[in-house]
């Protein structure tokens, strides 16, 4: 794929080391580990100086035999934001990270920029943004998420210490399986992602984005994911027939609740899920996407079945999911800029912030604002042109298509 979604991921995350001794684990278990047979403990025990935000992340082996992962149960102690257990495509537990840092990976290690820049993610298997309830990851009978023999695993912790002592977060993530013999069908968890946020000093703002589903899916919960300026949000099925029905919706930021439809949530093929979130910022300073709290981030999250890993990445490219995640949405702007005028907007960014002086924002920052500025309606080929450019290695010429549908919009 072209160097233009490399760059939007740079500006994402990022990974940096510590060499901090690993302090002792507290004597009193959060959470009892499964029995013998029915599924693994992870767990993880850092440390946090007084006053630090910061993530931690720790590698992890997936047993010999796999795992058949049919729900997950999270437990943290107090002062973070989520938990989150990853698959990576690694075959070994890295030494060194995808931007040429070598890590101390044999025990937790500081991650505070985020994850998916310095390491390879593939997906979700486990995790939670509430420290006693709500995890993410539940299947009926007969549905589980594979996890391949002897996977490498890595978990994510986001803590913010806000006292005058040192903290030991701990961390217990349970993993119930079911056996082989028992598994019906495949799942997986939906992990969308909106890249294109901004909320303006001293207002509001809206990050909106959907996905279409090529085949019939089943979920079986769902919730969001935003940081503190997150005042509302709303998750949208749109059926082909262009019939619309909410299926999720909520004003907090923490303490997410989770919905779950025991019988599962159908949604036919050629349907979408639409969903935004509203933002209030109360500082003097624009606001963009990012893992700190600092910054914002908008998420659509649910366990569905049958799973396929485009699907449950929202990827542009089914042999290059990891390439092209959360390239097949559509983004929907606020503004009231013409698709040629959005593309005009693009155009300068990429001369600008690819071989001219520096401007004072970045380029992520730059597209975000000329992507958020266009009209709503435009948003079918504002994306296709945004998406083309993005991901061809010669937009020029490969997304001739895509540009003429932009002008004669």
């Amino acid at each position: 794929m072209g160097s233009g979604f490399r760059f939007v991921a740079i500006a994402l995350l990022c990974a940096c080391s510590a060499d901090e001794e690993e302090p002792e684990a507290p004597a009193a278990a959060l959470l009892s580990p499964p029995p013998a047979g029915r599924g693994v403990q992870y767990t993880m025990f850092t440390e946090l100086d007084p006053g630090i935000e910061a993530e931690h992340c720790q590698f992890f082996r997936a047993p010999p035999e796999g795992l058949n992962v049919n729900r997950d149960e999270t437990r943290f102690t107090n002062g973070s934001h989520h938990v989150l257990l990853y698959i990576t495509p690694y075959t070994e537990i890295p030494t060194v990270d995808e931007l040429g840092n070598p890590i101390d990976t044999s025990k937790p290690f500081d991650c505070t920029e985020g994850v998916t820049l310095a390491w390879k993610i593939s997906n979700l298997v486990a995790g939670s943004q509430n420290s006693n309830g709500g995890s993410m990851v539940e299947f009926p009978p007969g549905i589980a998420m594979r996890v391949p023999p002897n996977a490498v695993l890595l978990m994510n912790a986001h803590y913010v210490n806000a006292a005058a002592e040192r903290a030991l977060p701990e961390v217990r993530v349970n993993v119930w399986t079911i056996p082989d013999e028992a598994v019906q069908q495949e799942g997986g968890i939906l992990f969308w992602y909106n890249v294109f946020i901004r909320v303006d000093p001293n207002g509001t703002g809206r990050a909106r984005m959907s996905c279409p589903l090529p085949y019939d899916i089943t979920l079986r919960n769902a919730q969001s994911h935003m940081h503190r300026r997150g005042v509302g949000y709303r998750a949208t099925r749109l059926a082909p027939d262009a019939s619309e029905e909410i299926i999720y919706s909520n004003d907090l930021w923490e303490g997410v609740p989770v919905r779950v439809w025991e019988e599962g949530l159908s949604v036919s093929a050629g349907s979408r899920i639409d969903y935004f979130c509203d933002y209030d910022n109360p500082e003097a300073r624009t606001v963009y996407q990012g893992p700190r709290s600092s910054d914002e981030m908008c998420m659509f999250i649910a366990s569905y079945w049958p799973a396929r890993a485009d699907v449950s990445n929202c990827a542009l490219d089914p042999e290059h999911v990891q390439d092209t995640q959360n390239f097949n949405a559509d983004w929907v702007g606020t503004g009231t800029k013409t698709c040629a005028e959005t593309l005009a907007c693009v155009q300068g960014l990429e001369g600008d912030g690819f071989h001219g002086e520096a401007t004072d924002h970045t380029f992520l920052e730059g597209l975000t604002d000329c992507v958020l500025d266009s009209r709503p309606e435009s948003s079918g080929v504002v994306s296709d042109g945004i998406r083309c450019l993005l991901t061809q290695e010669d937009p020029l010429t490969e997304c001739e298509a895509e540009v003429h549908a932009c002008l004669d919009e």
